[in-house]
């Protein structure tokens, strides 16, 4: 009589019990343990070689200091440049700045402006429709009204463009060379363009009587001793400054054939202003406010 071989008992079944299971589940998780702890040995000690060969044969070029932009998720990364070391120059700029200047009322001005502006607008726009309404006057007291309107807003954008435009914002004195001295100015037209003038020789800047300006740019040259040939130079020149386009510019041209006899007995040339395109000639500066280091100016 042959034993039948011995079944487990499935679960569900009268012979099965948890404490049955235990030792296999145990046994099981043993072996996975020890299967994971060999392969994260052998991936390190194929990653050891592989990192250090990298670093042998390529470097790591320097991370720039300057962070890129960010990601979607508003991650703040880093981008790795090679850094180029150009040759400082002995300067920073070209010019030296030996003083600044800041106009007070610089923002008043330029708020008149506009307010002057939008008023004369307004008043453009609003006229048709006076014209045009229903109303129980007449035409001719309607055209007197509009007249009168853009007469007024017309009237005062005009004065305050013609007060405020000679106004200076800001002002600098430059040393372009070391034996000379130039001037930059910043205006605002009347129509709210910033333009600055670069003034290349300030003994041109004289005392004006028009009101609301200091300062204009002469029309008479003096006189200076020259050779035989004709000499040409560019006293001030006027720029917008968002394109850069020159708005016109001053020029002194010397002839040596009209001369004239000095106090010291010297013959010089006499100087003929010119003037082409339309430059700042009127500037209004508070002078008050300029302090010793513009008595180079004399």
């Amino acid at each position: 009589m042959t034993a039948a071989p011995y079944i487990p008992p499935s679960f569900g079944q009268p012979g099965c019990t948890r404490m049955a299971v235990l030792p296999m589940v145990v046994a099981a998780a043993a072996v996975r343990r020890t299967m994971m702890a060999s392969t994260v040995r052998v991936g390190v000690r194929s990653a050891r070689p592989m990192a250090t060969s990298s670093l042998r044969v390529s470097p790591i070029p320097p991370r720039s200091l300057v962070p890129s932009t960010r990601s979607p998720l508003g991650i703040r990364t880093l981008t790795s440049t090679p850094i180029s070391r150009a040759p400082t120059p002995a300067t920073t700029s070209p010019d030296q700045v030996l003083a600044t200047y800041e106009g007070p009322l610089a923002r008043t001005f330029t708020r008149l402006k506009l307010f002057s502006l939008g008023s004369l607008g307004m008043a453009s726009v609003l006229t048709p429709v006076l014209l045009l309404a229903p109303g129980d006057i007449s035409l001719a007291g309607r055209i007197g009204l509009c007249v009168t309107a853009l007469a007024t807003s017309g009237v005062s954008t005009a004065l305050i463009a013609w007060i405020g435009t000679p106004y200076v914002g800001t002002m600098r004195l430059l040393r372009p060379q070391p034996n000379r001295v130039a001037m930059e100015l910043t205006t605002v037209s009347w129509r709210l363009k910033p333009q600055r003038t670069l003034v290349y020789e300030p003994s041109f800047l004289r005392p004006t009587s028009r009101p609301f300006a200091a300062w204009e740019i002469s029309n008479s040259a003096p006189a200076v001793k020259v050779g035989e040939e004709a000499v040409e130079n560019v006293v001030a020149e006027t720029f917008d400054v968002k394109t850069g386009v020159s708005l016109g510019r001053w020029i002194v041209r010397y002839d040596p054939e009209a001369k004239t006899k000095g106090e010291d007995g010297v013959w010089k040339a006499v100087g003929t202003v010119q003037v082409q395109g339309r430059p700042t000639r009127y500037f209004n500066v508070h002078e008050e406010l300029l302090d010793e280091d513009w008595q180079v100016l004399g």
